[in-house]
């Protein structure tokens, strides 16, 4: 299999002069890979742009700009790129190639308003202007991947230093927190057995997806009723054939973390879905 190509700084700063030109108005545009970390003056080349906008508009304008560049679309992708969810990936005839994303990565991962609050603006190319992603975000982009090439790039920038509190709140925010908070955690663990990095975060990322996961076994248990700790416990027998001891233990977690409720009738415990409302509150389902 050939190598794939890669383009320097210089060969990136004239494609986005020549995107900036054919614009018919102004954007913005966020790097989150490879191209971001060669202008951060990480990586001497990148063999891909990726691109994250919060605008459908401006994703097509920036794709149409690209059509007339001579870049095509390119349809058939499988394996680890078909779960980024690119909103469109375009590439020319030197295979340079643009993955571009519309708010989200990996078709969950949102641009938030704290990555937009951590970028720092790089350039304007004409009616094109470029944010550069911070290096915490760039990471958990990487880090919530199935591509093993991006391990090095990880290892790279955790050479710069990183806020590992940033990337873990930026994680555990974000919708499907405990898939990502999966995801980063083993990926962690990964690059510690690789490079032997460590990370003070892997615990409570690993943690939340274990609360998470529980949070969903038991809820589809509970539904919007109570239901005493006898008739859950005989579920996750009959299901899982985990213990009475596991599902007691496992209850109490949950209610630490107000998850779920629990109130005591007689000699019984009974339990119940929790659900957050605004300003943090909690309530109960049903």
């Amino acid at each position: 299999m050939s190598q794939p190509k890669m383009f320097t700084e210089a060969d990136l700063f004239k494609v986005l002069s020549d995107i900036g030109s054919m614009l018919p108005r102004k954007i913005t545009v966020y790097l989150i890979g490879g191209c971001a970390m060669t202008f951060m003056g990480r990586k001497v080349a990148t063999k891909d742009i990726d691109v994250v906008l919060d605008s459908t508009d401006g994703a097509r304008d920036l794709v149409r700009a690209l059509e007339q560049l001579r870049f095509k679309p390119v349809t058939r992708v499988t394996g680890t790129y078909y779960a980024l969810g690119a909103f469109a990936i375009m590439q020319n005839s030197e295979r340079m190639r643009f993955d571009v994303y519309n708010h989200q990565v990996c078709r969950a991962l949102e641009i938030s308003k704290g990555m937009k609050t951590r970028a720092s603006f790089y350039q304007s190319f004409g009616k094109l202007d470029v944010y550069l992603m911070s290096p915490e975000d760039i990471f958990l982009f990487k880090g919530i991947t199935e591509r093993d090439t991006d391990f090095d790039d990880m290892r790279i920038l955790n050479e710069v230093g990183l806020d590992w509190s940033a990337i873990e709140k930026e994680c555990l925010s974000q919708t499907a927190s405990g898939r990502w908070a999966y995801m980063l955690g083993t990926k962690l663990l990964d690059l510690r057995a690789k490079f032997y990095i460590e990370s003070p975060i892997i615990k409570a990322l690993l943690d939340h997806a274990d609360v998470d996961l529980l949070t969903t076994v038991i809820g589809r248990i509970l539904g919007n009723e109570e239901r005493s700790f006898k008739e859950i416990a005989g579920s996750i027998r009959e299901r899982y054939r985990y213990s009475d001891s596991w599902t007691r233990k496992q209850l109490r977690l949950l209610v630490r973390n107000r998850t779920i409720g629990k109130k005591t009738s007689g000699h019984t415990d009974y339990y119940y879905m929790m659900r957050v409302e605004r300003k943090g509150r909690v309530a109960k389902m049903g």
